[in-house]
């Protein structure tokens, strides 16, 4: 005879037996999250390690890639031509044309450093309108060959007050003006009239009348911020010549080298774009900018 009490002995095992089982299910459950979040960190990791990588490639790349385009500048400059002295001028100009031919659009220098890669390109300075020096006059002159007269001058304007800070406060200028000259004191230097706010490339350029002068990159291989107020008279365009408010020189006197390197395989690229005035057949560093691309 079966007794209530036996009945539910029975069924104690199988309480057991379903509660292990849940058990089990909710520690698969745990685990399979737990790998799916490690695995999870994991490729972020070797994702951020691989970016990590690519960037300091690219960075070492654009570096080598202005190396090389000044060791290839300073020996072509500095090395004698077949059958002509040294101080030929004729031979080194020969060597200025050879180095900023408008035909030629290939990389000045390209190589590949293991699975790094770089390449280079020049740029005549010299042969562009300075932005920060040619005043109202020279950029309405550079202007007007692609906007209407008005217009052109209104940029023009409103580039020239940027640059000279007359579209600043008073106050504000006068203090920069304390500023430079206690700077200039501490360091033994007179004090020189100066723009106050130079641009330090064309993007900025863009940003501020980009907007308002669609026409701007028309003219953009006509303009630089890096010139030193002297105009390359034998390779700038005639509307350069013409908008001149600088020096005319038979040789460049700067030079841009626009490099860029990379991670064969990765999208990052590293920019840098150097400046360098030309002394005595050697190469002296004006400036240094960096982007990544």
């Amino acid at each position: 005879m079966t007794t209530p009490m036996s009945r539910a002995s029975r069924r104690l095992p199988r309480a057991r037996r379903g509660v292990a089982l849940l058990t089990a299910l909710m520690t698969i459950a745990v685990l399979v999250s737990l790998t799916a979040v490690v695995g999870r960190a994991a490729r972020n990791s070797a994702s951020l390690t691989a970016n990590s990588r690519a960037t300091m490639v690219a960075r070492a790349m654009a570096e080598s890639a202005v190396l090389a385009a000044r060791v290839a500048i300073e020996t072509q400059l500095g090395a004698p031509q077949p059958g002509a002295a040294p101080a030929d001028t004729s031979a080194l100009d020969s060597v200025y044309d050879a180095l900023f031919d408008p035909t030629i659009r290939t990389p000045f220098v390209a190589d590949s450093v293991g699975d790094g890669a770089f390449a280079a390109a020049l740029v005549n300075v010299s042969a562009r309108l300075d932005v920060n020096s040619a005043g109202v006059e020279g950029l309405t002159s550079l202007f007007r060959t692609v906007a209407p007269r008005e217009e052109a001058a209104r940029i023009a304007a409103r580039l020239d007050a940027y640059v000279r800070g007359t579209d600043t406060p008073a106050r504000v200028r006068d203090s920069l003006v304390r500023r430079d000259s206690l700077f200039a004191a501490l360091l033994g230097q007179s004090a020189t009239p100066r723009a106050m706010r130079p641009f330090d490339s064309l993007d900025e350029v863009e940003a501020l009348v980009g907007a308002d002068a669609p026409w701007l990159g028309a003219v953009a291989e006509a303009l630089t911020v890096d010139g030193d107020g002297r105009i390359d008279r034998r390779r700038a365009s005639p509307a350069v010549r013409a908008a001149a408010t600088g020096s005319l020189v038979d040789r460049p006197t700067r030079v841009l080298i626009v490099a860029r390197g990379w991670q064969v395989g990765s999208a990052v690229t590293q920019e840098i774009q150097a400046v360098y005035a030309i002394q005595d057949r050697e190469l002296r560093l004006v400036r240094w900018r960096e982007q990544s691309r």
